[in-house]
């Protein structure tokens, strides 16, 4: 065999032995600084809602319209908003007032409005909101002291 053909044999194999012996080797890893673990973990966090910062007393009692004889809320910015709100303020309790249209017998009447006040406490857990703060009041019911938010749950009168 000829001196060139054996010095690429030679190379050949060489090559091939430090590409596996390259692989083979375990390589440490460098350990992170804990400043780029916690700017990665606020990174990676997910994005919870923006809190306003509008006191309860600015709120008012926003009202949660619905059609006639019907129990379904309808989208409301102003529900919405209440939603983010007290979402973000746990705290606080909800008291929804329901009230029903003005057509029907009284146990009529009664039960859409426990419908609405119902349609309108999964709406507010849908939204985050916590059930144990939320309080649904009978119809025609007398609103409680302390501080809370009011959500009223009403419809067309016609």
């Amino acid at each position: 065999m000829p001196f060139a053909s054996r010095f690429r044999l030679a190379a050949a194999l060489l090559m091939t032995a430090c590409t596996v012996a390259g692989c083979i080797t375990p390589r440490s890893k460098p350990k992170l600084s804990q400043a780029v673990v916690e700017a990665r973990a606020h990174r990676d966090a997910p994005s919870g809602p923006v809190c306003p910062q509008t006191p309860l007393g600015d709120l008012g009692a926003p009202m949660a319209g619905f059609a006639y004889g019907e129990a379904t809320v309808a989208e409301s910015p102003e529900l919405t908003a209440a939603a983010t709100w007290l979402a973000c303020h746990p705290g606080v309790a909800v008291v929804i007032k329901p009230d029903a249209d003005v057509h029907g017998t009284d146990a009529e009447q009664d039960a859409l409005a426990r419908r609405r006040g119902e349609a309108v406490r999964a709406y507010l857990v849908a939204h985050g909101v916590a059930a144990p703060t939320i309080n649904l009041l009978p119809r025609g019911g007398a609103e409680p002291g302390g501080e809370h938010l009011l959500i009223r749950a009403e419809g067309r009168r016609w």
